[in-house]
């Protein structure tokens, strides 16, 4: 029996950090002390032209308009990581996934000379997502028992005739006290609307905040997160699934 899983596609998380700012938004250019400091951790940069969407009711009507924005782009030396910073958005995204110390590190760096140059910007949102894409590299793409949970593979086992199934994913949304998080999980099927032919499970926790955040909270905000994720995430698994983990860092 083959067992493979591949870091960059069973641990895929990004962390995502919405600042509310209206002096953000005439850069024509990042300032040079947070340019600086971003590619110090993120050396390749790729600033380009973007589209960003505002939809208004005016009355009975909904416009929407398009205004063209600048976002700069920073990866990591062999593009494992990139960091994205539009006038109202701060986004890192992780392919290879070493250790949550590691990563945090990266947009603490970062976040922290905004706070430095704009001492009064706040961020009216915080999110941190981890999506985990589970790929044992065996025939039957339906059989998960061996390192899912058996209490959240029950839509599976309903349906008498499985092999006409196309698509098996779940939405679970919380509220933890004020902390939302919205869980999706199951078979997406990269071959949909076509059977289920590929072995791949996901387990997608995306944790956020809303409100005013300085750079303390928001860094209170993603250690919150995080474990509420690792938490939901080691629910979700089997122990094989863990030993399995365990070798593929080795």
């Amino acid at each position: 029996m083959k067992i493979s899983f591949t870091k960059t596609h069973f641990l895929r998380k990004s962390y995502y950090v919405s600042i509310s700012q209206h002096r953000c938004r005439i850069w024509k250019t990042v300032p040079s002390k947070i340019a600086k400091k971003a590619s110090k951790r993120f050396p390749i940069a790729e600033p380009q032209k973007a589209l960003a969407q505002e939809f208004r009711f005016t009355g009975p009507t909904f416009k929407a308009q398009s205004t063209e924005v600048m976002q700069w782009i920073y990866h990591g030396r062999e593009r494992e990581k990139r960091l994205t910073i539009t006038p109202t958005t701060l986004v890192q995204t992780s392919k290879k996934y070493k250790t949550f110390e590691v990563f945090i590190d990266d947009i603490r760096d970062v976040l922290s000379e905004f706070f430095s140059v704009y001492q009064d910007l706040s961020a009216s949102r915080v999110g941190l997502r981890f999506i985990n894409i589970i790929k044992p590299g065996e025939r039957n793409p339906l059989s998960w028992k061996p390192y899912i949970n058996e209490n959240m593979l029950g839509i599976i086992d309903f349906h008498t005739d499985k092999n006409s199934i196309t698509r098996a994913f779940h939405i679970l949304e919380y509220n933890f006290d004020g902390q939302a998080v919205k869980y999706q999980f199951g078979i997406v099927n990269p071959d949909y609307p076509s059977v289920i032919k590929k072995k791949e499970f996901v387990l997608d926790i995306d944790s956020y905040f809303h409100g005013a955040f300085g750079f303390t909270e928001i860094m209170e905000n993603i250690e919150q997160s995080h474990a509420k994720i690792q938490d939901l995430f080691e629910k979700s698994i089997t122990q094989k699934t863990r030993a399995l983990m365990k070798a593929a860092k080795k």
